[in-house]
């Protein structure tokens, strides 16, 4: 094992974070080699480069939906759908004006966690999908698009994530159905053998006549393959593209998160994300969603210590 399970779920969920953060539009037409975490000069905004800052800005409210939903399989154990709109109803009742309103691309930014939670399965992950997508999803019968990004998190936690070979196996998984998914994967796979530039890769995509949120999907594959070993990389080329960058980046985010862990993101940017409370809850979710599923009775009695440090065995890892 390269990665604990632990750290590719904090990388997960942090990475999802950090990528929804770097769409806003602070972030977009700045040169990559220029965009950096700096320490903050205020408790609530950091600088990203000279004199720029943001704040901590709100979720969208897909990212919401996810933060409930993972709150709510730590209360239950399980996908409970009632619960989680119970969760969603406490946060922002609003939230439950999106049931049935979510593209692909927004419905599997909401169903991260039960992609986390569910991984080891194949045949029970794709049915919770499936009961998720019936509440939350405008079409929930198209459920190609939730369950690639799905599987991707479920191979990265099985350490069964071939990226050379990735879409090929995807495409297989989603049986010979022409889909327009399928033709923009397919057009993904084309464009990373030629070493297609970011331009040429997006201009691509988006003359293609498949759903916007199709493409987001697309792009967020391509985003994560293209660098699949550099986080800082992939999530700031995403968020750089300006298309859909909302979910674009924060899938490709949690993409690179869960296959890098943790230790993946640059330390600089962890350093300064410790500071943000928003950034500390989506690690404390983290951890209690991986202790639930690894089937401890009562995590609220176990104390979270201050510095953890934890790793697969004979790997040598730096203290988190």
């Amino acid at each position: 094992m390269q990665y604990s399970l632990l750290s590719r779920f904090r990388g997960a969920l942090l990475g999802g974070w950090i990528g929804e953060i770097l769409a806003s539009k602070s972030c977009q037409g700045f040169p990559v080699a220029s965009v950096k975490f700096a320490q903050p000069t205020s408790g609530e905004t950091w600088n990203l480069e000279k004199g720029l800052t943001i704040s901590e800005a709100k979720l969208s409210a897909w990212s919401q939906i996810a933060t409930c939903g993972t709150e709510s399989l730590i209360r239950c154990g399980k996908l409970d759908i009632e619960n989680w709109l119970g969760q969603a109803d406490q946060l922002h009742p609003s939230l439950l004006l999106l049931k049935g309103g979510a593209s692909s691309s927004q419905a599997a930014v909401a169903t991260l966690p039960v992609a986390l939670f569910f991984h080891e399965d194949r045949i029970q992950l794709r049915q919770k999908l499936q009961q998720a997508a019936k509440v939350w999803q405008s079409d929930p019968e198209e459920l190609s698009g939730v369950w690639v990004v799905a599987l991707a998190i479920a191979l990265a936690l099985t350490e069964q994530l071939d990226c050379a070979n990735f879409i090929p196996q995807i495409i297989a998984e989603l049986g010979t159905k022409e889909t327009p998914l399928i033709h923009q994967l397919q057009q993904v796979q084309l464009l990373l053998d030629q070493g297609a530039d970011l331009e040429t890769t997006v201009a691509q995509l988006k003359r293609e006549q498949g759903h916007p949120a199709d493409t987001s999907i697309a792009l967020a594959f391509y985003f994560f393959l293209n660098t699949p070993e550099d986080f800082r990389l992939s999530t700031l080329r995403a968020a750089r593209s300006s298309y859909q960058s909302e979910t674009t980046v924060t899938l490709t985010g949690a993409l690179a998160g869960v296959y890098n862990s943790i230790t993946g993101i640059p330390v600089s940017w962890r350093l300064i994300t410790n500071q943000i409370a928003a950034a500390e809850k989506r690690l404390h979710l983290a951890d209690c969603l991986f202790t639930i599923w690894s089937g401890v009775w009562a995590p609220q009695a176990i104390d979270r210590c201050q510095w953890t440090a934890v790793a697969a065995p004979g790997v040598i890892q730096p203290r988190l």
